[in-house]
């Protein structure tokens, strides 16, 4: 699963649109359809699902 690092999120219609940076080669990220995001557990970090059911994690 990506990890997603330095991000911002913003609603865009019904869903909301996540800007940020791949936590390991720092190239700019933008996922947009993001469904749903859920708090971490067990001290990972929280997690974006698109509406294609692709997840991120948020760092």
């Amino acid at each position: 699963m990506e990890k997603i690092v330095d991000w911002t999120a913003r609603r865009a219609g019904g869903r909301i649109t996540i800007n940020g940076f791949d936590a390991e080669t720092r190239v700019p990220v933008k996922i947009v359809g993001v469904d749903e995001i859920v708090a971490g557990r067990d001290g990972k970090p929280p997690i974006a699902t698109d509406k294609d059911g692709d997840a991120f994690y948020l760092g």
